[in-house]
């Protein structure tokens, strides 16, 4: 199997053995404890280190000094900062602004805040900016720098909240006016069940879990530490090699891409130019993208139609909401890569689509 969905999850890469509790008084569960801080130490670090324009003192001090909490995943994690913001703030009408066609995990929670303790609109005056780094469907990137610059250069006490999930260990990051920022350990080839959410100091939430008051009080429950630990193991050395690897997956993706050059009717969906080689969206026109995926699949190749979690949902789908026509959607498919993939794979892979394509094509007259 050729696998290229890793936007929707990873091969796990490493597996350590630690089960017991790190609330517990007794000495192993003192070292349960300390290896939970260690592992929350060492992503700081990685998420400071990472921070492309942190260059002064204070920013980096600014972001080792805030708080790292972990979660069960990325949707629990961008839960807790969208309604957990909410709560703490419901005293003021929270507004909340988000593009449409961001994930479900982030739509979703937006709704029922919105429902609740404020009201959802587009606008830069916004108490609340949610936006993704990396975009899930066609893997644009966000210059969250300059888009936090504006927004606060208009409204300094505005929190603006980044969902990380497709761009954490894998595109560098200015987190240097971000307040908020969510990733999942499962999109970096992680344990399943393990998320995080950094949150500067000074930001307010309130738990949606309560209980045993772990992680600051602000969510409750034993900690993962062994999915913690092995999280912080894939993170360190995701970090190292970030670079490495992002010009191995250009490649990859780059094969792919020719696709586009050799198929007549054949798009690149993205909004920008500045893309992650992460995600390739493209559209094989007159060809359904789930009767493609299918065809794939049987033959050995893994892609998608898009976010996993949008599989079971019906309207527009986060094409159309981002203005590409109802064809480009039909047709669209989503390739993902991983630096555990390979050129010869992306050259068999490329063969595939090629002669699946041409083939239905054929079949409709095309």
């Amino acid at each position: 199997m050729i696998y290229f969905d890793n936007a929707a999850t990873t091969q796990p890469l490493f597996s350590p053995y630690i089960f017991y509790n790190p609330s517990s008084p007794h000495q192993l569960g003192i070292k349960a404890e300390r290896a939970l801080r260690n592992a929350r130490s060492q992503i700081t670090s990685c998420l400071v280190a990472n921070n492309s324009a942190s260059s002064s003192i204070a920013a980096r001090t600014s972001l080792t000094s805030g708080d790292l909490l972990f979660t069960s995943g990325g949707t629990e994690s961008n839960n807790l900062a969208i309604i957990g913001y909410s709560l703490a703030n419901y005293r003021q009408p929270v507004v909340i602004s988000c593009a449409q066609y961001e994930h479900p995990s982030l739509i979703a929670p937006m709704r029922y805040a919105m429902q609740r303790y404020g009201q959802m609109q587009d606008t830069s005056t916004a108490s609340m900016t949610v936006l993704s780094h990396v975009n899930h469907e066609t893997g644009d990137i966000n210059d969250i720098a300059q888009i936090a610059a504006d927004i606060k250069a208009g409204n300094s006490s505005a929190i603006i909240f980044v969902d990380g999930a497709q761009g954490f260990c894998k595109e560098r990051i200015c987190l240097d006016m971000i307040d908020l920022y969510s990733f999942s350990s499962h999109k970096v080839h992680g344990p399943h069940g393990v998320g995080g959410l950094w949150m500067r100091k000074g930001v307010k939430l309130s738990p949606l879990v309560h209980g045993g008051e772990q992680e600051n009080g602000l969510r409750s429950g034993t900690e993962n530490v062994e999915g913690v630990v092995q999280l912080a193991e894939v993170v360190s050395s995701l970090h190292v090699n970030m670079d490495k690897n992002r010009s191995h997956i250009s490649k990859i993706n780059t094969i792919m891409r020719s696709l586009q050059e050799e198929l007549p009717h054949t798009t690149v969906n993205t909004l920008s130019s500045n893309t992650s080689p992460y995600i390739l969206n493209m559209s094989f026109i007159g060809v359904k993208g789930e009767i493609l995926t299918h065809a794939l699949s049987e033959q050995g190749l893994c892609v998608s139609m898009g976010a996993a979690c949008r599989s079971r949902k019906t309207g527009k789908t986060a094409l159309e909401l981002m203005g590409f026509s109802p064809e480009i959607a039909a047709s669209a498919i989503r390739f993902s890569f991983s630096h555990l993939n390979t050129e010869e794979e992306a050259h068999t892979a490329k063969a595939l689509v090629l002669a699946n394509v041409l083939k239905l094509r054929k079949m409709k007259g095309l």
